[in-house]
């Protein structure tokens, strides 16, 4: 499953609000918190790559 997919199914989940065959809020906090951690983790990527560039040093132009 795609991360894409996983993202939809989170939707449908958030907007149907149905979770094994009945109808509950546990299914919307499940969904709610389900894009919360791939939130999560996207931002610990982007700071990730962000300090591993910064590490590198510049080249210097010369004019």
């Amino acid at each position: 499953m795609s991360l894409e997919e996983v993202i939809l199914e989170l939707y449908r989940l958030a907007e149907v609000r149905e979770w094994e065959g009945e109808k509950t809020d546990e299914a919307l906090s499940a969904a709610i918190e389900g894009m919360e951690k791939i939130w999560e983790l996207r931002e610990a990527d982007k700071r990730r790559t962000a300090m591993v560039n910064a590490n590198k040093k510049q080249p210097r132009v010369w004019c």
